[in-house]
Order: structure tokens, then C-alpha cells, then sequence
């Protein structure tokens, strides 16, 4: 088959679908050297996803037009399907809900699998800017009618697909998102590396873009209120670069002095440096309102690291039984899972059930997994 990937979406900062994509590929070259792949990606950015085998090629896209996300829109359905087209793709993979409409016009025998991550648009419709949710939406719906495939993230998300929109295929796929092996054997952060990013003693750690469904408010909350021994102890880094409606969050860690000298922000960390920290922390917290999947989740766990997370979603099921599991709307709840998180150590038993755990998350299976969706259209749309 030759299969396209629409990587033109992606931001050269990697954060969720962006290290999807960047896992999917690295799994997809491992286990697959027959079909031939053609990546659309960004001229900027095209030795960003770490392609080194001849049957995966780079198709560039002009960056320069197609970083602001309106023209990205258009040139996706109207410029897109003729260039599936004209390579005769067999099968396109879209990321992100959207996929260019008019191609059962331009290209009708090319089958689509797309990847529907999560329904947090509209489960928690309040956490999301008003054009950018509605956007979504819209594509969430139009796309579950037109995809002759559907994977996913968890199987927590594959239940609440159907809740939400009507997909033409109903048998949606679980594809778990994998783990670096650099998380598990991967070196802890040197003092130097600390020093860069202003961090010294012993510290809780979370990763994640600042945005409302990270609940990164709440795990501030909960770390505020733990008692001032431990909290002079260990402070609260957290990284990840700034989504929206973060300024509350700055405001408040800046007016308490509870939280001013004790919460490090270090902006977007790449994994050189953010494997390392995390390693070296002595517990890591993402107490999430809702996720697809959830990976920081299982590369902390993978990293050995004493775990704090949600009681909920696709979070619970990816720690239950390995994490410490917190009520993400309790501050209560998320100091009394760190305290205890933080009193087990790296050493308890949970802590290294969790790290073989986080082994059954692959990228390569993920990638198995995925050529299976691809064969799978190939045959609806050829049938």
C-alpha cells in the first residue's frame, strides 16, 4: 500500500499529537518494510520526526503559509486531496479529528483512518476557547461520518466516541500509545542540568501544556496545602509550554508566598533534558481532568518514578493498581497522593510493579496496530 501521513498539523515544539506522531512513525519503521509511506510535513521541520528508511519519504509543505492555522485549513481541503492524488495514495492517516473532505471527489478510491484521541470538546466544553471548541466539534462529527476507519488512545475513549457522534465504521480500534526506551534506562538530571532550568533540592515534577483540562491549578492547590516542612522540602517544577487561560495560574503561584519561591515553571523542556528530570524526581503529579490516553502518565511510570494522577478517564486505566490516584477536584485528595507518594519512594513495591507496567506500552505494538486500521480501510473502501 502507500500511505500518506498528515503531519502538516504538527508543531515543531512536540507536545500531544505532535509525540504521537513522532512514536507512530518510529513503531512504523521498526516493524514495516513493505508499504512506502509519504509524510506531508512542514518544510521547517522536516528532520523533526527521525525518518531513516527508504520506504518512508518526506513530502514538504510550505511552512511559511502554512503555520498559520486558517491557511493550513484551506490548503487541507482544497490543495490536499489533489496531492493524495497525484501519489496515488492507497491510504491517508489523519492525526487530529480533521481529514480533507473533498477527497471522495479528488480521490475516492484513497481510505482514511483517522485518529480520534479524546471527546474532551464536548465533555468539557467550559475548558476550551469558544471557535477552537465549535471548530472541533464540527470535525469530530463530520469525520466520524466520512472515516472508513477509527483508532484510538485508550479504550476509556473508545467508549465515549459513539456517545458524541455517529461513525460510519463502528468498530474503532484501541491503539495504546507507547514509551521511550529512554525512560526506563535513561540517566537522571545532572546539578548542571537542574542549574539551567533554576531547579535545586528535591522536587515534585509535571509535565503538560498549561491549559484548564491539565488541572494544573488544582495540583498547585493540592501542593499549597501541604505542610510546610514537606513543601519546603520539595518544590513544584512543572514544564510545559503555555496553551490558554494560563494567566490565572501564573497570577496566583506569583501572589502566594506559599507557592512564589517553591513552584518552578521552566516553559516547553525537549526530551534530552525532560527524561532526565523526570528520572531524578522524586515524585511526579498530572492529576488531569480528562485524557485520551494520558502518556506523561505511563513515562513516569516507566521512569520509576512514584506516580500521582487522576482517579478518572483513561488515567485510571492505565495506574490503577501502579499509581497513586487522586480526585482531581479535591485539593484534599492531591496532597494526601503526594504525601503518600512522596513517603513510598522510588524503592516501594508499587512503584516498581508500575515500571514493568509501563513495558506492555510500546510504540511498535501501537505501529502493528495501526498498519492493521490501514489494511482494514484499504479493504472497506476497495470492497
Amino acid at each position: 500500500m502507500r500511505i500518506a501521513l498528515d503531519l502538516t498539523s504538527t508543531p515543531k515544539s512536540k507536545t500531544g499529537i505532535g509525540r504521537y506522531m513522532l512514536g507512530l512513525i518510529k513503531g512504523l519503521q521498526e516493524v514495516d518494510s513493505e508499504n512506502e509511506y509519504y509524510l506531508f510535513a512542514q518544510d521547517d521541520d522536516l528532520d523533526g520526526f527521525g525518518v531513516y528508511k527508504d520506504n518512508f519519504h518526506m513530502v514538504p509543505v510550505n511552512s511559511k503559509k502554512l503555520r498559520k492555522q486558517w491557511v493550513r485549513i484551506i490548503w487541507e481541503q482544497v490543495v490536499f486531496p489533489w496531492r493524495l492524488k497525484k501519489i496515488k495514495a492507497d491510504v491517508l492517516h489523519c492525526p487530529n479529528y480533521s481529514m480533507p473532505y473533498p477527497i471522495r471527489l479528488v480521490s475516492p478510491k484513497t481510505a482514511v483512518v483517522n485518529a480520534f484521541h479524546d471527546m474532551a470538546y464536548f465533555s468539557f466544553p467550559e475548558l476550551y476557547i469558544g471557535w477552537k471548541r465549535e471548530i472541533f466539534k464540527w470535525y469530530i462529527k463530520r469525520s466520524a461520518r466520512s472515516t472508513d476507519k477509527i483508532i484510538t488512545i485508550s479504550e476509556n475513549s473508545k467508549e465515549d466516541i459513539p456517545k458524541f457522534c455517529r461513525p460510519k465504521n463502528k468498530n474503532i480500534d484501541v491503539t495504546y500509545m507507547g514509551v521511550k526506551e529512554e525512560f526506563f534506562d535513561g540517566a537522571p538530571a545532572t546539578d548542571e542540568i537542574l542549574g539551567k532550568y533554576h531547579i535545586d533540592g528535591e522536587y515534585i515534577y509535571y509535565v503538560g501544556t498549561l491549559e484548564p483540562r491539565k488541572n494544573v491549578a488544582g495540583l498547585v492547590n493540592g501542593y499549597r496545602i501541604l505542610p510546610d516542612e514537606v513543601r519546603a522540602k520539595y518544590k513544584l517544577v512543572i514544564t510545559g509550554k503555555k496553551g490558554w487561560f494560563y494567566d490565572e495560574l501564573f497570577n496566583t503561584v506569583n501572589a502566594d508566598p506559599k507557592l512564589r519561591e517553591n513552584v518552578v515553571f521552566t516553559g516547553f523542556v525537549d526530551d534530552e533534558d525532560m527524561i532526565p528530570l523526570m528520572k531524578r524526581a522524586s515524585a511526579f503529579a498530572y492529576v488531569s481532568l480528562y485524557e485520551g490516553f494520558g502518556i506523561p502518565v505511563a513515562e513516569a511510570m516507566a521512569a520509576g518514578v512514584p506516580t500521582v494522577t487522576s482517579d478518572r478517564s483513561s488515567m485510571k486505566e492505565i495506574a490503577d493498581g501502579y499509581g497513586f490516584l487522586a480526585d482531581p477536584d479535591s485539593a484534599e485528595s492531591i496532597r494526601d497522593q503526594l504525601l503518600e507518594a512522596l513517603t513510598a519512594g522510588k524503592t516501594f513495591d508499587r512503584v516498581r510493579r508500575a515500571q514493568e507496567h509501563a513495558r506492555l506500552f510500546s510504540w511498535r505494538t501501537c505501529a502493528e496496530g495501526t498498519i492493521k486500521a490501514f489494511g482494514e480501510a484499504y479493504d472497506r473502501r476497495h470492497a
